[in-house]
């Protein structure tokens, strides 16, 4: 998001989140749930948006089920640089906007998820499965169909 410029929404920011149960595992117990999370003004700080998310997953969350996905989903994107304050609520501050620069591009120099937030953990065991990706003709040029 912060790559392209763009921050949550002009002046409420809109974020779902959601957990689901296994559907295809009926011998378990089912649960899915969604919960709208309406921020006061559209920002692009990590912090803020890991914040509402978090909130908006305690509303949710059971304990007792065996989740399989949970998701966040931004709605409501504007340019970054748009974003309207007010009289009482203002964009994002200028150390925030800098401070998340400098992780993007601590990221970008040493690799993904280098510099993280504490709250997304240690280490991320599961790895997207990818063995039957196709390949991408029209936007990779190294993957181009050779005859």
């Amino acid at each position: 998001m912060r790559r392209q410029g763009l921050a949550t929404a002009t002046a409420t920011a809109t974020a779902v989140v959601m957990v689901t149960t296994n559907r295809h595992k009926p011998e378990d117990a089912q649960y899915y749930a969604t919960r709208l999370v309406r921020l006061t003004i559209g920002t692009s700080d990590a912090g803020r948006l890991i914040r509402a998310a978090l909130w908006g997953l305690k509303g949710i969350y059971r304990p007792g089920f065996r989740y399989k996905k949970c998701g966040v989903l931004f709605l409501d994107l504007h340019p970054a640089d748009s974003v309207q304050g007010s009289l009482f609520l203002r964009t994002d501050r200028p150390e925030r906007v800098r401070l998340m620069a400098c992780v993007d591009q601590l990221n970008a120099r040493y690799g993904r998820d280098r510099v993280r937030f504490a709250c997304s953990g240690q280490d991320r065991p599961w790895k997207l499965r990818a063995e039957y990706l196709s390949q991408r003709y029209t936007t990779q040029f190294l993957e181009l169909l050779q005859v």
